[in-house]
């Protein structure tokens, strides 16, 4: 059993950006639950809750979890609260492929990395690609990026579970399903433009890192978290995400992820009844993150079984 969570410490949410804000988890904010299935948490505000479900960004497709407890949530919610999400227009289209030119490399690729990244960006891609040209002809950043996302095909890795099966799960029972924000491409990638340099290098050391990791690690840490173990689901390897949190703006961007999640929950607390919602355990749970952006608005942040 878990002790409840009210009076866990709350720290000085502060407007200016840090470096990587999901690198840091509030151990105090970590639950367990008493039955199986995943871990939630509740915030309350007199005859309103919101239940929040911790999530990784993707899980090993096939593996089967205990909706149970999700289901008998969705009965009856105001709404579920999804992650934010990425948008783009006709407009956008365009600008992102005029982009494309500044992400490819000149020659090889790793022509200009340090010999020990040289080294471990041969050996690493041939795991995933034998062809010696893929990834050459893009920047370190790019490289990086695509190498993760064919890792991540390797290890058979869902990218829209479980958010996308617990969104369709709640419009098969009626309940009104809203992101906590959208923000557009164009920007993102325009930021990434600007980062070239100074963090092609980092995201891809963070990308072999991850790889070298391996894809027993994302299965253990996704089934860690189906079976409520945060903290195992917290283990793995991040990154493809350590890697955007370090481009220009990426900080602002996973700050800002934080708070409109915090104030769509914040506007759900506002209604008689309750709400569900899903947030990425690291933003949920990570200094300054979700649950300490509610502590701070005065809400109680606890266990459902606590």
């Amino acid at each position: 059993m878990v002790c409840a969570l009210g009076a866990a410490p709350v720290a000085q949410v502060s407007a200016a950006p840090t470096v990587d804000p999901e690198a840091t988890v509030i151990q105090e904010l970590i639950v367990s639950p008493h039955g199986g299935g995943p871990a939630w948490w509740r915030v309350s505000n007199g005859d309103s809750t919101v239940y929040i479900l911790g999530v990784p960004g993707a899980l090993p497709r096939g593996l089967k979890w205990d909706q149970t407890v999700l289901r008998r949530r969705l009965q009856g919610a105001n709404e579920l609260i999804g992650p934010p999400v990425v948008t783009a227009g006709i407009g956008d289209l365009f600008a992102l492929l005029n982009a494309r030119k500044h992400f490819r490399s000149k020659g090889p690729m790793e022509a200009g990395l340090p010999a020990d990244l040289k080294a471990r960006f041969q050996a690493d891609r041939m795991s995933l690609n034998p062809d010696p040209r893929a990834y050459s002809g893009w920047t370190p950043l790019v490289a990086g990026l695509l190498m993760i996302q064919d890792f991540r095909k390797q290890a058979r890795l869902d990218p829209f579970q479980p958010a996308a099966g617990v969104a369709a799960l709640a419009r098969g029972q009626g309940v009104r399903v809203v992101p906590a924000g959208a923000y557009r491409a164009v920007p993102l990638v325009r930021a990434a433009e600007s980062g070239l340099a100074a963090a092609g290098p980092a995201c891809l050391t963070d990308a072999l890192d991850e790889i070298e990791a391996g894809a027993g690690q994302v299965r253990t840490a996704a089934e860690g978290w189906a079976r409520g173990d945060v903290s195992a689901a917290l283990a793995a390897q991040r990154g493809y995400e350590k890697c955007l949190n370090s481009l220009p703006d990426g900080a602002d961007l996973a700050s800002r992820a934080m708070a409109d999640s915090a104030t769509t929950i914040t506007a759900a607390l506002a209604r008689p009844g309750h709400s569900v919602a899903v947030v990425n355990l690291r933003t949920l749970l990570a200094q300054g993150g979700v649950l300490q952006r509610l502590q701070a608005r005065g809400f109680r942040v606890g266990s459902p079984d606590g």
